[in-house]
């Protein structure tokens, strides 16, 4: 992580930052139906986390983005139907962070709630501490 450009919201350095690394194949798992999740996904319930995706502004403020989605690709939010809830994560900032163009990585405490969107439900929320590229 060194000499990568980080945005969080505290006086996080990039070596404090850690949580269990969750692809998007983990978050399948939750049956969005039903609301159940695989036993290793209720286990990250509350827990530090770093999933990685691609960032939509759930605000007009480009600058200092507070809550957004986070995608597993690009695209996923400009096409309708949106994407399966298991598939978007609410993300809500402790602090602003600047908004990304590109993939990201996201540090925060993961929740397995639903949080409802103009884009669609998502079945994950994310209190966001940190953000960085993805290397």
């Amino acid at each position: 992580m060194a000499g990568a450009a980080l945005y969080h919201s505290g006086a996080l350095s990039p070596s404090a930052l850690t949580g269990v690394e969750v692809d998007w194949r983990l978050l399948g798992d939750m049956d969005y139906i039903t609301g159940k999740a695989s036993s290793e996904l209720t286990a990250l319930n509350g827990q530090a986390v770093k999933i990685p995706g691609f960032m939509v502004p759930l605000e007009d403020n480009q600058r200092d983005v507070v809550e957004f989605l986070l995608v597993p690709s690009p695209q996923a939010c400009i096409h309708v139907p949106p994407p399966p809830p298991n598939q978007m994560v609410y993300v809500k900032m402790k602090r602003g962070a600047e908004a990304a163009q590109g993939p990201i990585w996201v540090y925060g405490t993961l929740n397995l709630v639903t949080k409802k969107s103009m884009y669609g439900d998502a079945s994950f929320e994310l209190v966001g501490e940190a953000i960085e590229p993805y290397r």
